[in-house]
C-alpha cells in the first residue's frame, strides 16, 4: 500500500507553484545552481533558498529584479553546482518517476503510468504532500487497469478527495485531465463497490487500518470518509457493521483551515462539493447498515438527494439507495433495489465500469436470496460478458496508446 503512519499529516497540505513557500524544510544555508527544468521549461541560473520532500525554493534575478518560486521534484531534470547529495539524488529518482508518470497519463498510457506512480509512491518521503498527492491521484486515474488493486486505488482516490476540500490546489499538473468531479469532489470512477465477499471483506480490512491511522493522526476527516467506506465493504462482504449515525468523526474534527497550515485553503465551492462527497458516502454507508431503521432513513435522504443533484454524483446515489432496498425481506423491496440498481450498467455503464459490474453482481444476489435463482443466472452471465467486453475496451485502448 502506498499510505504508511504518516499519510494523514502528509495529505493536510499542499504547495502553491506560483509564490514563494517559506514552510517547507530549509536546506543548510543557501547556494547557487543551474536548475535544468522538464517539459521545455529551460534552465534557472538561480538561488537555492531552501529544500523539502516537495521540491526546492529558489530565487531568480532578472533584469535587476528578483524572485521566488516553488518548484517541484517531477520539473526537475537535474541540479547542476555544488556537492552530489545523495538525498537529492533520491528525491530526483523520485521526481523523474512522477514525470514518467504523469507524461504517460497525459498521452493515454495507463498501464505504464500506474507502473510509475506505484514506483514513485514506494520512494515517496513520509512527510512529503504535494509529491504524495500526485502519485495517489495518478494511482485512482488509472484503477481501470488494475482491478485487482481496486482497493488500493479507492483508498488512493478517498486521500485525493479530502484534500480537495482543504487546499487550494495548483492547475492541473496533467494538462486538460481531472478526474474530480466537482459537484462532488470525488473521482466517480472509482466506486467503493465490490463483486464479491472475499475481495470485499479484505478491503473492509484495509479500509478499517487507513481511518485508524487517520484518526490516530487527528485527521478526522481523512478517518470518517475512510470508516464510511469500510462499512460499505463490510456490507457486501456480508459482515457486521456498527451503527453509522451513532457518532460522526466530524463533530470533533479540526477545521479544514488548521489541517491547511500555512498554505492557501481550498475555494468554497471546493470545500462545498468535498462535504457533499463525503456526506453521500456516509449516507450509502448508513444505507447498508444492519439497523433497519438507520437503513430506512438514509434511504429517504437519498431520495432526496438524486432528487436535488443534476450531474453524475446522483448515480451513486441511486446505486446506494437501490443496494438497500436490496437488502430488506420482503421481495417487493428488493427487486425495487434490484430495478433501481440495474439503471447503472443501462444508462451509465462506459462512464462507471465499475459500479456497473457491482450492480449486476449484487443485483443477482439479491434475486437469488429471495429464491430467483433464474433470473440470477441471467444477471451473472450478463455480468460476464459485460467485464469481458469491459477488459477488451481496455485492453483496445492500451494497444492503441502503445501503437501510438
Amino acid at each position: 500500500m502506498i499510505f504508511n503512519a504518516s499519510v494523514s499529516a502528509a495529505w493536510t497540505c499542499a504547495i502553491s507553484l506560483t509564490c514563494g513557500i517559506t514552510s517547507i524544510a530549509a536546506a543548510e544555508g543557501s547556494a547557487r545552481g543551474i536548475v535544468n527544468l522538464r517539459d521545455g521549461g529551460g534552465q534557472k541560473d538561480a538561488e537555492i533558498l531552501s529544500e523539502s520532500s516537495d521540491g526546492i525554493e529558489i530565487q531568480v534575478t532578472a533584469a535587476a529584479a528578483s524572485h521566488t518560486q516553488f518548484v517541484r521534484w517531477d520539473q526537475i531534470r537535474s541540479i547542476d553546482g555544488g556537492a552530489a547529495d545523495p538525498l537529492r539524488l533520491r528525491r530526483l529518482e523520485t521526481g523523474e518517476a512522477l514525470w514518467r508518470g504523469r507524461t504517460r497519463l497525459g498521452r493515454g498510457d495507463l498501464k505504464g503510468a500506474r507502473e510509475c506512480f506505484v514506483a514513485a509512491a514506494q520512494k515517496i518521503e513520509a512527510d512529503a504532500q504535494l509529491s504524495r498527492m500526485m502519485a495517489a491521484q495518478g494511482i485512482a486515474q488509472t484503477a481501470s487497469v488494475a482491478s485487482g488493486e481496486w482497493v488500493r486505488s479507492l483508498e488512493a482516490a478517498l486521500a485525493v478527495s479530502t484534500l480537495r476540500g482543504r487546499i487550494a490546489l495548483p492547475e492541473s499538473w496533467v494538462p486538460g485531465l481531472d478526474p474530480v468531479d466537482h459537484d462532488g469532489g470525488l473521482i466517480l470512477a472509482v466506486a467503493p463497490a465490490w463483486m464479491d465477499g472475499d475481495s470485499a471483506r479484505q478491503a473492509q480490512d484495509i479500509l478499517a487500518a487507513t481511518a485508524d491511522r487517520a484518526r490516530r493522526e487527528n485527521d478526522l476527516g481523512l478517518a470518517q470518509i475512510n470508516s464510511d467506506a469500510a462499512r460499505i465493504a463490510a456490507a457486501d462482504a456480508g459482515l457486521a457493521k456498527p451503527p453509522g449515525t451513532t457518532q460522526r468523526e466530524s463533530k470533533v474534527a479540526p477545521s479544514d483551515a488548521s489541517l491547511a497550515g500555512s498554505h492557501p485553503v481550498a475555494t468554497n465551492a471546493a470545500r462545498s462539493a468535498a462535504k457533499n462527497g463525503a456526506r453521500l458516502i456516509a449516507l450509502w454507508a448508513d444505507a447498508v447498515s444492519d439497523d433497519a431503521a438507520i437503513r430506512k432513513k438514509s434511504r429517504a435522504s437519498l431520495g432526496q438527494f438524486i432528487k436535488s443533484e443534476d450531474g453524475m454524483l446522483r448515480v451513486w446515489a441511486l446505486y446506494a439507495e437501490g443496494r438497500s432496498f436490496a437488502m430488506e425481506s420482503e421481495p417487493d423491496d428488493v427487486r425495487r433495489g434490484v430495478g433501481k440498481m440495474l439503471l447503472v450498467p443501462a444508462a451509465y455503464g462506459l462512464e462507471m465500469p465499475r459500479l456497473a459490474e457491482a450492480a449486476l453482481a449484487q443485483s443477482a444476489i439479491a434475486l437469488a436470496r429471495i429464491g430467483d435463482d433464474q433470473s440470477a443466472v441471467i444477471l451473472r452471465r450478463i455480468q460476464s460478458e459485460y467485464q469481458a467486453e469491459s477488459s477488451e475496451r481496455v485492453g483496445a485502448r492500451q494497444i492503441k496508446q502503445e501503437g501510438d
